[in-house]
C-alpha cells in the first residue's frame, strides 16, 4: 500500500511538472530574462534595428510594411518545426535575397524562438493581445486572415506568403518552391 501511494505521488508530480506546449503562445514558459527580451512593439517594422530582441507585431503593422516594399515573403515560423517544409530563417533569407524579396519572419509561438535571433533581421511574433485570443490556432487565423484574405485551411496551412506591392499574391507550402518561382 505504501509503495502504491509513493508511485501515485511520483506520477502526479511528473504530470504536474510537465508543460504542454503548442496550445498557446508559450510566453509564460519563457524565463524572466526571455520575457524581458520580448518587446511589445508599436512602431514601424522598418525602424527595428536591435535584432537581439523579439518584437510582437499586429497585422496592421505588417500591412504598413507590405505597402512600402515591392516584394515580400512572410514566413509563418514555428521555431521547433522539424518538417521538411520548414527551414531556418537564415536559409530562407538567402533564398529571398536571390529573389530580391524582403523577408519577414513572424513566429507563431515563443517556444525555442530565441534560437532564430540573428544579426541580419528581426524575429517578430504575432501580437496575441491584438487578436484577443490565447488559443494558438485562433490567433494564427486572426492574424493572417486580414493579410491574405483566406483561411489557413484554404491555403493548406502553407507557411510562406508572397506579397507584391502590398497585395497578397500566393502562398507556398514548400520553401524550395520560392527559389524556383518567378517572383
Amino acid at each position: 500500500m505504501q509503495s502504491y501511494i509513493v508511485n501515485l505521488l511520483l506520477v502526479s508530480f511528473a504530470l504536474t511538472s510537465c508543460q504542454i506546449s503548442g496550445l498557446t503562445s508559450g510566453y509564460s514558459h519563457l524565463s524572466k530574462k526571455g520575457q524581458e527580451r520580448v518587446i511589445h512593439y508599436k512602431g514601424a517594422i522598418d525602424d527595428i534595428h536591435d535584432f537581439s530582441n523579439i518584437y510582437t507585431v499586429t497585422a496592421e503593422q505588417v500591412k504598413e510594411y507590405l505597402a512600402k516594399h515591392d516584394k515580400v515573403i512572410i514566413y509563418d515560423y514555428t521555431p521547433f518545426c522539424k518538417s521538411g517544409f520548414c527551414v531556418s530563417p537564415l536559409a530562407l533569407a538567402d533564398i529571398c535575397k536571390k529573389q530580391e524579396a524582403n523577408l519577414l519572419v513572424i513566429s507563431n509561438i515563443y517556444d525555442e524562438i530565441f534560437h532564430a535571433v540573428n544579426d541580419s533581421f528581426p524575429i517578430l511574433m504575432i501580437d496575441t493581445e491584438a487578436t484577443k485570443t490565447k488559443s494558438r490556432g485562433k490567433y494564427i487565423e486572426a492574424f493572417y486572415y486580414p493579410l491574405i484574405g483566406r483561411s489557413q485551411k484554404e491555403i493548406n496551412y502553407a507557411l510562406y506568403h508572397y506579397f507584391r506591392k502590398g497585395t497578397y499574391v500566393r502562398s507556398f507550402e514548400n520553401y524550395k518552391d520560392i527559389d524556383k518561382a518567378d517572383l
